[in-house]
């Protein structure tokens, strides 16, 4: 397989996503923050929320493919010593019991994808407060983007911040060595094999945006190191990138990643959160420019994200996440993904319902918006000259912090499109 990514908002053709299952509901209160949630969500609301974007994408056409079924078919496709090694692997990676790897290596493949991914509760007699799991659950699977990077025509093998996560890094590269449909023609470009031993390195999806063919953009994070990105940029340019945007965001939980503040939803506009990008703001995000194209990785600051875009001829109006003028909107609004968007298409995009304000600015600027449950309709007929904002319920989606954006990992997006920009109507 080769992948096809070569921007943000080409025709969707091809998505990766985790439905939320079993391992949503044995998340226990004291235990949510280990595994990087804030809160227990209500699983079958999370599943029937999942389920309608799924849906959507289908009423578009869109391929959805299941990271679960993608792992059972791998495993079920490699030997039993492969199996066994990426079990070792994970031993070492987590420290886990001979007990867990004698159990593991004993299951079926469908059998083995459900405990990698739910885990593997103590028998009920043996829990308590302090031992639930014999193999914990990863939840964060959810946010198919941060695991793999998928990136013009590779896939880069993302370095977890968080132990947690790091089994989901692990499972993902497996899937695209070992299944049958998904093996990729080129190899994956793993950031470990980059640095030198003992290299702290982290770098996440939902801080890597492709912004076009030439340019892509990536935060300096709570999730993606400086080292990383030094080190991903000689990659970059071997795969043709020319710019390089360095975004360095404020090291709060609200900001995890680049995505949570801004995203591209069509060939001229951008959702913002405000007090990062707007031109307006006295607490702007620093902006770094990196020409790929020089030998030396020097950086040229500016000071409003707006000048460099336009300097690089990509010229993108902002649309205010939370509205223009009303701060608290704007930071709720934030925390509750108003400028985390996900694009079908060029100003087809997916956004949560429950950020009001932020929907009154797409509306301002010509998008019709319109409930996920009429687009699912029999009478909805998908219009790509029509700028629409599909408004998902995500309720339950949104206090597992992530948004549409961190829920997808587009495998194509057609490229044709993006040369007849200009046929749409506005």
């Amino acid at each position: 397989m080769t992948p096809n990514l070569y921007s943000e908002i080409g025709i969707l053709k091809k998505v990766m996503v985790h439905s939320p299952g079993p391992e949503i509901d044995i998340i226990v209160p004291e235990g949510a923050n280990e595994l990087l949630f804030e809160d227990i969500l209500f699983g079958e609301m999370a599943q029937e929320e999942h389920r309608a974007m799924c849906n959507v994408f289908r009423k578009y056409g869109v391929e959805v493919l299941e990271i679960k079924e993608l792992l059972i078919t791998a495993l079920e496709a490699a030997s039993k010593e492969v199996v066994a090694a990426l079990v070792d692997e994970l031993q070492l990676l987590e420290h886990l019991s001979l007990q867990v790897v004698k159990k593991l290596k004993s299951l079926t493949p469908k059998q083995l994808a459900a405990a990698l991914i739910e885990g593997i509760l103590l028998d009920k007699h043996l829990m308590d407060d302090e031992n639930l799991y014999l193999l914990k659950p990863i939840p964060n699977l959810i946010f198919a983007r941060d695991p793999v990077i998928v990136a013009f025509n590779r896939i880069l093998a993302s370095s977890m911040a968080e132990p947690v996560r790091r089994r989901e890094a692990k499972l993902m590269i497996f899937i695209f060595t070992n299944h049958p449909e998904l093996i990729l023609d080129k190899p994956i470009i793993d950031l470990h094999q980059l640095g030198t031993e003992g290299t702290k390195l982290s770098l996440e999806g939902g801080d890597f945006l492709v912004l076009d063919e030439d340019t892509v953009a990536i935060a300096w994070s709570r999730r993606t190191s400086l080292k990383s990105i030094q080190l991903l940029s000689k990659e970059l340019k071997k795969l043709g990138v020319k710019n390089l945007i360095v975004a360095k965001l404020p090291n709060q939980i609200s900001f995890i990643h680049l995505d949570t503040v801004f995203t591209r939803i069509s060939e001229d506009e951008c959702l913002i959160y405000p007090p990062l990008f707007a031109p307006e703001s006295l607490t702007r995000a620093d902006i770094f420019y990196f020409d790929l194209n020089q030998t030396e990785f020097k950086e040229k600051k500016y000071d409003l994200i707006f000048d460099l875009l336009n300097d690089l001829k990509i010229p993108l109006k902002p649309i205010y996440c939370g509205g223009k003028n009303n701060l608290i909107a704007q930071k709720r609004e934030q925390w509750t993904q108003g400028a985390n968007s996900f694009c079908i298409a060029p100003g087809i995009i997916l956004t949560y319902s429950r950020n009001i304000n932020t929907i009154k600015e797409l509306s301002r600027a010509g998008y019709l918006c319109v409930n996920a449950s009429e687009v699912l309709s029999q009478t909805f007929e998908p219009n790509f000259n029509q700028k629409t904002a599909i408004l998902l319920k995500g309720e339950e989606l949104c206090r597992a912090r992530g948004g549409p954006r961190c829920l997808t990992h587009p495998l194509y997006r057609d490229r044709r499109l993006l040369a007849n920009a200009n046929r749409r109507q506005n």
